[in-house]
């Protein structure tokens, strides 16, 4: 599993008050803290990021990275974000989804996926700058969405606006995003957009998150779908039920979707990480 092995990853940082501290809630902190910073530097020389002369050396730039090894560059861009609507709703995102998934991950597993989100762009980039492509790039939309991404792959059916579910809803948002940077021709965005969220994805995949899938057309349609036959109940000598780790899950599951997966005690989390390598185990026997 891509998730750490020591239990305090799983734990704030710290409290204020009665509100936890997550890795999640220092990088909002960072990042708002940021775009104070462009909003003063916007004020004092230029309204644009590209040329504004204190703002423009942190943009990504695969030209300077080569040709003066800015190499700086491959971090300061996501934090280059201006003051808008689409900032606070993506800082909201950040918090209440990242929040879910560093829980769910471990604090040390969640640090690694942000550096690979973060890297991903610019490392891109450059290869693009080598094969003769012009490549300028600022912000960190692209890296949050991905998170979110990281998200409904965790948790598919969480139902998140108005009953829909978060595998539905990341699908719809990844046509959406990828259509209008089509209709815009914004050709670089567009890759990004995919590679970030390829690569939330296949990372969460590689370590051992199922994540979602879509439905199958079934190829003949007289034969009946595979089900998981039920499993008897084991009885103790002493007449009580024996730990089944398919047990119980629902209301486990219910808890998360409510309160998150921070709210489990530690006795609940050996439960459900049991019941998901029983249920690998039972795929690949399937198979």
């Amino acid at each position: 599993m891509i998730g750490g092995q020591d239990s305090e990853d799983y734990y704030p940082l710290t409290w204020v008050g009665r509100f936890p501290v997550y890795l999640t809630t220092i990088l909002v902190a960072v990042h708002v803290v940021a775009m104070i910073g462009v909003a003063i530097c916007m004020a004092m020389a230029g309204t644009s990021p590209l040329t504004n002369p204190l703002l423009a050396p942190l943009a990504f730039s695969g030209e300077r990275v080569l040709g003066s090894f800015a190499i700086w560059e491959f971090v300061t861009y996501a934090f280059l974000n201006v003051p808008s609507l689409w900032f606070v709703v993506e800082m909201y995102l950040l918090l209440m989804f990242g929040s879910e998934v560093e829980k769910f991950l471990g604090r040390r597993a969640f640090i690694w996926l942000y550096l690979a989100l973060l890297l991903a762009i610019p490392t891109m980039l450059t290869a693009l700058t080598v094969f003769g492509v012009p490549t300028l790039y600022w912000g960190s939309g692209s890296i949050h969405f991905a998170i979110f991404i990281a998200f409904a792959v965790i948790y598919p059916n969480a139902e998140i606006f108005f009953g829909i579910q978060a595998k539905w809803i990341a699908l719809i948002l990844l046509g959406i995003n990828s259509l209008q940077s089509i209709a815009f021709g914004q050709w670089v965005a567009f890759s990004m957009l995919w590679m970030e969220s390829a690569c939330a994805y296949g990372m969460l995949r590689m370590g051992g998150v199922k994540g979602f899938e879509l439905p199958a057309f079934r190829a003949d349609p007289q034969r009946p779908p595979k089900t998981l036959k039920a499993r008897p109940k084991k009885v103790g000598a002493a007449g009580s039920e024996r730990n089944d780790p398919f047990e119980s899950i629902d209301p486990l599951l219910e808890k998360i979707s409510k309160q998150g997966i921070g709210s489990l005690t530690k006795r609940e989390r050996e439960r459900l990480e049991k019941a998901r390598e029983a249920l690998i185990e039972r795929e690949r026997g399937d198979r």
